[in-house]
């Protein structure tokens, strides 16, 4: 699956982006990153849901029928495809104001497109259902489900309706999202998005909150206006991310009551090796650390900026994470130490290895020269296993190469950068920055040697005219 974008926000001109199990976007400020992140986190998300012409045009069908069997290629055939992938484009597109909190002017003249990969649809195209719950009709109440399966030769799909649905629209909502199951596959699990303005958040998620806020303006005013008030409440003043980084911050009483069995593990060695703090959350969802091999607790804003900042990666590591799951993060480097930015290297790697897609925007050459370092071990050489046991780079994190895909943003578009087992991860931006300090210190280092050795070498020659001049 691809996205291309162009003149949406810094994007000016077109980018075209391919989600791998590990996708790296680096490059200069104010290029374009975060928006990048932000509409693949749109797109990946399960609550957009696209409408489809296909859907329109047989949800009264299957609504007369109960039963509808068309073949493989209503669905999968090029102009099929075609139809999709513009639904989907436009879908996206319509959504960036809101999904941003921003005027519509903002997608006057953007442009999206969407490219499925047929290939990905047919490793992932199981039986699908969608359940709209217990809803109630006008001739009865109860579940709701509508199931979509491939026939054994996958020539035919079958749509197959369970319930009372009386009405042709809320079929035409479920064909939609059972079609974005199918044509988005990367769509598994959970989206879970860690904004680069999480340290904030993580100390003042309260007073963000902006239901809470509303509610508290509203009701301290002379007047009391009921439906600004609704609208007030139904609308975030914070893009989607943003919206749902703090929804998930004030969740935190009923998160800790849930347990990842397949990534705790992750997030104590994330408490132990990294952040050297433990974190408990009491049940009104303050949160509090105790440093390690310590009984006293402080509460987190007391906490270094580092224990600060990688609350939300720990609590959903240790809460929430599932394989499937898509895990975004925006400069996950942020006040971490050069070791300790490597040592989140390698962890989001093994995550990946353990069935999580990561998503991030870096600015890190630590971090992505390490990536390139894991990507390298991914294929055998003789000395490898002394060479990664020296590095103390485990199996579990290496990287093969077409698991990553890394882009980097300036201001003249997107450069896919060179991933291969043999050089890891290519870095040129990086590189040509490197090379210039480095230039720069030795044009400096040098020419103070030189100035030094003169120095001396005048501060020797006057004494030695004085003791002549005295003879």
């Amino acid at each position: 699956m691809k996205i291309a974008i162009e003149n949406f926000g810094p994007i000016k001109k077109r980018i075209e982006i391919e989600p791998k199990p590990l996708t790296i976007f680096c490059g200069s400020n104010n290029t374009g990153k975060t928006y990048g992140l932000y509409v693949l986190n749109a797109l990946m998300d399960s609550r957009f849901v696209a409408s489809f012409d296909w859907a329109h045009h047989h949800a009264k069908t299957l609504l007369e029928q109960g039963r509808l069997v068309v073949e493989r290629s209503s669905l999968l055939g090029p102009e099929a495809i075609r139809h999709a992938q513009s639904n989907i484009a436009r879908g996206l597109k319509e959504s960036m104001p809101r999904f941003f909190v921003a005027d519509s002017q903002l997608i006057n003249d953007a442009v999206f497109e969407v490219s499925l990969s047929l290939s990905e649809i047919d490793a992932h195209s199981p039986h699908i259902e969608v359940s709209l719950g217990e809803i109630a009709t006008n001739s009865a109440k109860g579940a709701l489900l509508l199931s979509c399966k491939f026939s054994d030769d996958r020539q035919h799909v079958a749509l197959s309706l369970a319930g009372n649905w009386d009405k042709p629209q809320p079929i035409e909502s479920a064909i939609n999202s059972i079609l974005m199951e199918l044509y988005c596959p990367i769509r598994q699990g959970r989206t879970f998005l860690l904004p680069a303005e999480r340290s904030g958040i993580n100390l003042f998620f309260r007073e963000l909150n902006s239901r809470r806020a509303a509610l508290l303006r509203h009701v301290t005013s002379q007047t009391l206006d009921t439906n600004e008030l609704l609208k007030d409440i139904i609308v975030s003043r914070y893009p989607q991310p943003i919206h749902d980084y703090i929804e998930f911050m004030n969740a935190q009483p009923e998160i800790k009551r849930q347990s990842s069995d397949q990534f705790a593990d992750m997030a104590a060695w994330l408490q132990k090796e990294v952040l050297r703090v433990k974190y408990k959350v009491d049940r009104y969802g303050d949160i509090s650390i105790a440093p390690l091999r310590s009984k006293s607790e402080l509460g987190l804003h007391l906490a270094s900026s580092t224990a600060k900042t990688f609350f939300g990666l720990w609590s959903y590591l240790n809460h929430l994470a599932k394989p499937g799951d898509c895990l975004m993060i925006d400069e996950p480097e942020l006040n971490l130490h050069p070791l300790n930015q490597r040592n989140i290297a390698r962890m989001l790697a093994e995550l990946v290895n353990r069935g999580i897609r990561v998503v991030l925007s870096t600015h890190s050459d630590y971090m992505v020269r390490e990536w390139g370092n894991l990507v390298m071990l991914s294929e055998h050489f003789p000395e490898r296993e002394a060479m990664a046991k020296r590095h103390g780079l485990h199996h579990a994190q290496w990287l093969a190469a077409d698991k990553v895909h890394a882009y980097e943003f300036h201001a003249g578009g997107v450069d896919a950068m060179k991933v291969h087992a043999v050089g890891g991860i290519c870095t040129p931006l990086f590189d040509e920055s490197i090379e210039q300090l480095n230039a720069a210190a030795q044009d400096i280092y040098f020419a103070a040697q030189a100035s030094r050795a003169l120095e001396q070498e005048q501060a020797e020659r006057k004494p030695g005219k004085a003791m002549k001049g005295k003879a």
